[in-house]
């Protein structure tokens, strides 16, 4: 009977066969990653305040990638696989700085979903392209790397690498670029406003800490979305450049203070444990929780840390 129903007769029916299984693993895998950033990540207590465990989203077991972003990545490829598949070729491609995991988090997802990824660069030498860690795992995922700027300015290097893409008549690969155009991709705000479904319903403080102001926009939204109550909302910016705008874009009317600056140079690496185990972000959660340690009285309002990611591996 098993032989009526498909015969390997011969190396064309094999490779027919082999296809077919490795288009089915393919969408079985793609399946997967979709539902693993739906989960909700955990909310811990340690020392009387409480950690929304976004960081524990780590749907890569060959990878130390996690957080919102990777959750923002797989969403927002997912929602647009079929574009960028009948229309871009198969590929992907994104522009960022050297010690940015933006090119890593795409080139893995990417991987997922069998798409080729390239990613753009500004003023690297031959030596950077050829030792940088982040650089040298993009490859590993069979990313492409290039330099393709002579300034690392991020409008820069987009804008050489739009010009890229009108080379190959607007369709050799989609751009993606975080926090770009959300209206246009709105599951990149749905994706994180979800996960504030299991956060406690009434809070003193919540704190988070934010770069491009997607991911706290996209909290903000799901305050309102889930009715949690909370009194007091503080987003930490932690990059160079105000972000408000795009927050304010984002975040449905609902109130917050915008803490501009913690007092720590973005490049500064503050290396800082909540507990044995648990080390925070270097560059974000590190200072946006020092400046809570030192602004909040956490021993007697509820106060609930925001956790966006841990980057550390590849720093």
């Amino acid at each position: 009977m098993l032989e009526n129903i498909f015969v390997v007769s011969d190396i064309n029916s094999y490779s027919k066969f082999a296809n077919f299984t490795y288009s089915f693993y393919i969408l079985l895998l793609m399946d997967l990653l979709l539902r693993k950033a739906s989960e909700l990540t955990p909310v811990e207590e340690y020392n009387q305040v409480l950690y929304k465990r976004d960081d524990l989203f780590r749907p890569f077991p060959d990878e130390m990638l996690n957080g919102g972003k990777v959750r923002q990545a797989i969403n927002l490829i997912h929602h647009n696989l079929e574009l960028i598949k009948s229309d871009y070729h198969s590929a992907i491609a994104t522009s960022c700085q050297k010690d940015s995991p933006q090119g890593l988090i795409l080139s893995r997802v990417a991987r997922g979903y069998n798409l080729d990824c390239f990613v753009g660069y500004g003023q690297l030498s031959p030596k950077t392209l050829e030792e940088n860690k982040i650089i040298r795992l993009i490859r590993e995922n069979n990313g492409t790397v290039e330099n393709i700027a002579n300034i690392a300015y991020d409008n820069v290097i987009l804008s050489h690498l739009k010009k890229l893409q009108q080379e190959g008549s607007g369709k050799n690969f989609y751009i993606i670029k975080f926090g770009i155009e959300v209206d246009l991709n709105p599951v990149v705000v749905d994706c994180i406003s979800d996960q504030v479904r299991n956060i406690p319903d009434n809070l003193e403080n919540l704190v988070i800490p934010t770069g491009s102001g997607i991911t706290a926009g996209a909290i903000l939204r799901g305050i309102r979305k889930y009715g949690k109550e909370v009194k007091n909302i503080f987003v930490v910016h932690i990059s160079g450049e105000d972000r408000e705008k795009k927050i304010k874009e984002i975040e449905d009317g609902v109130p917050y203070e915008y803490i501009m600056g913690t007092g720590y140079k973005y490049s500064k690496k503050v290396k800082l444990n909540v507990v044995d185990g648990f080390e925070l972000d270097y560059i974000y959660e590190a200072k946006a929780y020092d400046w809570m340690m030192h602004n909040l009285d956490l021993r007697n309002e509820k106060t609930l840390f925001w956790c966006v990611g841990n980057a550390n591996y590849y720093r």
